[in-house]
């Protein structure tokens, strides 16, 4: 009788040890498996100087991960984004990148499940610079208007995707107030082109614009029948 309940007290020795033991590793390991959805954001990396995007990228991809839920706690504080490798591009076209999860950072017990979008259409044109006509924009009073304007220097060097820089006719200044007639000289800035990809070579660069400010004449006939 005695050897029976020795065994039993053995027997539940044991099996406490090993509901510690579970307890312990699962407490270490978060309490049991669970899942994370995060959005990242994405890094196009290694493309050509003399290339350049001309579409949009989603900002951001969706990816889900599951593992231990403690490591998913931890994991979740970290800050770290999808790079995109370009540098095998070397001629514009359309290219689709599909996203490798070995690209995704992660740590030993934690997947992948899911990554929305997992591919992606890059559209690289080439990049040039060209020169355009600089158009200066006037504020006036009403029946006011400027004339014999001229604009030194006249045209400015810009950068951009040939597709659009290549169509681009000129770029804009700045407003321009005037309030007295007569001849005037004014420092302005040209304002940030409106093409997709294309910038200023020398965005600090300003212009000079004169000319001389007018009434409209037919204004001041309408003014004298009136």
């Amino acid at each position: 009788m005695r050897s029976i309940l020795n065994r039993l007290a053995s027997f539940r020795l044991q099996l406490l040890s090993l509901m510690v033991a579970i307890g312990l590793w699962m407490y270490v390991h978060g309490q049991g498996q669970g899942y994370l959805t995060l959005e990242v954001p994405l890094q196009v990396r290694g493309l050509s100087a003399d290339l350049v995007l001309v579409n949009d990228l989603p900002d951001r991809v969706k990816i889900t991960i599951s593992g231990w839920q403690r490591r998913l706690r931890e994991f979740q504080s970290r800050s770290f984004f999808i790079p995109i490798d370009a540098s095998d591009i070397s001629s514009p076209g359309v290219i689709h990148r599909t996203i490798q999860v070995s690209s995704i950072p992660l740590p030993s017990g934690l997947r992948i499940e899911k990554i929305r979008p997992d591919r992606l259409e890059l559209q690289v044109d080439r990049k040039i610079h060209r020169k355009v006509r600089i158009h200066p924009i006037f504020e006036l009073p009403a029946g006011w208007r400027a004339r014999g304007v001229r604009v030194e220097p006249a045209r400015i060097e810009l950068t951009g995707p040939e597709v659009w820089l290549g169509a681009m006719p000129e770029v804009k200044t700045n407003p321009i107030r005037l309030r007295r007639l007569g001849r005037f000289k004014v420092q302005v800035a040209v304002a940030s082109p409106s093409g997709k990809g294309i910038q200023l070579l020398n965005p600090d660069q300003q212009v000079i614009v004169t000319g001389e400010l007018v009434q409209d004449q037919g204004r001041q006939n309408e003014k004298r029948e009136g």
